[in-house]
């Protein structure tokens, strides 16, 4: 991979990154009181159906919680191994990631093939 095309994946992984921190400091803040969205406890009813529905909102919150921390940590891997100089090649075994997969997925790790058997 050339010298322009791993400087493009730096710049769209730190964006990325950047991006995700963002919308995870807005989502803290509407949780704290400290943004929009945050609901008057007076107008909730002791509906159990409503706590089931706020118990399904927070496994869903939770899964998405997870699921960022891995994308983040996938980022920061790519990052690191553009530093390396391993940036496009497989943590597994080496092998080359097609840019292809990168254009779409720019902190993959691994090939199409790996990511299936994993």
């Amino acid at each position: 991979m050339d010298p322009k095309q791993v400087a493009r994946f730096k710049k769209r992984l730190e964006e990325e990154r950047h991006r995700i921190l963002d919308d995870r400091t807005d989502e803290e803040d509407e949780l704290t009181g400290k943004g929009p969205g945050i609901v008057d406890r007076s107008e909730l009813t002791d509906d159990m159906s409503d706590d089931a529905a706020n118990y399904a909102v927070r496994g869903r919150a939770a899964l998405a919680e997870a699921n960022t921390e891995q994308i983040l940590s996938m980022i920061t891997r790519a990052l690191q191994k553009i530093e390396e100089g391993t940036y496009g090649l497989s943590d597994i075994d080496g092998s080359p990631i097609p840019v292809e997969r990168l254009n779409v997925l720019p902190y993959a790790l691994t090939t199409v093939g790996q990511e299936e058997r994993h």
